[in-house]
């Protein structure tokens, strides 16, 4: 929640207090998620002990998100009073020793990589339960059934932005105000359009048909859908001077993994099923007709003004070296001369 106001309440700062509340809403969203997913894995493997070991996984999400929004705060705190974002203490420049002036790997890399250590331990359970055949077992009429399922799945969207709103403090209208707002609504968008084609393995007479292998395809192109937004939160941890520089080659390479793993594998299985089918395939098919679109007419000018950048940079780059090379050959000459001179001299 960014709140551009310094004013404080009962002499806590505002910015505190929605720090604290992103904080706590992330973690209940993220203890609710978890112990509800746990609950259909430990309910199908009765008598197994395993499954409990999925609370450690949790435990260890909530601490790093925990973790991650207490460093973000304390250093956008910093910021506010303009002190140098190199000697923070947890700047992974200070950390590793590196002599560069902005470091590549951002200023609060724990942003991306509490996304990327969550997204790995909420998928895995998400394909625990569908390999499992657990969602085969859940009943329409029952509290926790496949749509309670289907939300739960989705609250990762929430996370999402909890956790990116939690890293911005910037004023309204700003470009990082709106990058993290805009990035938090595809975000949300594009796991619900997961959780859509996931329900393809929740309805039995659809499930009937899959095969082994599209089921398997509809799992790993999924799972494409929640590590992506890492990508998104690394930009976000970029400095200002790495982020004007990284910014185009990012957007490209965030929409063309965009395309290539998520728009047209869901567009290709949505109409393979609905072709040889005849199932419904979603309306979210236009979505990825949309987004197919979307990035075509995008990423062709970004893709252009790149190879101008490069060609440019190549360029600029040739002619010192070639300003070099000739000083080197008149410098040789001028040697060569005196070299021949003196020698003439000294043989008078």
């Amino acid at each position: 929640m960014a709140v551009p106001s310094e004013a404080s309440c009962c002499s806590v700062p505002r910015r505190m207090i929605f720090h604290i509340l992103d904080a706590v809403f992330l973690i209940t969203i993220l203890i609710l998620q978890g112990t509800i997913l746990n609950y259909y894995i430990i309910k199908h493997s009765k008598h197994h002990v395993t499954p409990y070991f999925w609370f450690i996984a949790d435990i260890a999400s909530l601490f790093i998100f925990a973790g991650t929004l207490t460093v973000s705060y304390q250093y956008l705190t910093k910021v506010k009073s303009d002190f140098d974002t190199d000697t923070f203490f947890l700047s992974p420049k200070r950390i590793l020793h590196r002599k560069f002036p902005t470091s590549k790997l951002g200023i609060m890399p724990l942003s991306y990589v509490s996304w990327i250590i969550y997204s790995t331990f909420h998928f895995s359970k998400v394909a625990v339960i569908f390999k499992s055949g657990i969602p085969d077992h859940l009943k329409a009429d029952d509290f926790l059934g496949n749509q309670a399922l289907q939300i739960t799945i989705a609250l990762s969207g929430i996370i999402f932005i909890l956790l990116a709103e939690g890293h911005n403090w910037s004023t309204r209208q700003s470009p990082r105000y709106l990058y993290v707002t805009s990035v938090g609504w595809k975000t949300g968008i594009e796991i619900l359009d997961t959780v859509n084609l996931l329900a393809l393995l929740l309805v039995n007479e659809t499930k009937m048909i899959l095969t082994y292998t599209l089921e398997n395809s509809v799992l790993i192109v999924c799972s494409f859908n929640f590590f992506l937004p890492a990508l998104a939160l690394y930009k976000l941890s970029l400095s200002d001077m790495n982020h004007v520089r990284l910014f185009l080659p990012l957007n490209v390479l965030y929409n063309v993994l965009h395309l290539c793993l998520i728009d047209i594998p869901f567009l290709a299985i949505r109409i393979y099923i609905w072709v040889n089918y005849n199932k419904n395939a979603s309306i979210f098919l236009m979505k990825n007709v949309f987004g197919i679109i979307m990035v075509l007419r995008s990423v062709y000018p970004d893709l252009h003004e790149l190879f101008q950048r490069r060609y440019a940079s190549k360029l600029t780059s040739n002619q010192g070296h070639n300003r070099a090379t000739k000083e080197d050959i008149s410098l040789h000459v001028l040697n060569a001369d005196g070299s021949n001179l003196l020698h003439e001299v000294q043989s008078r």
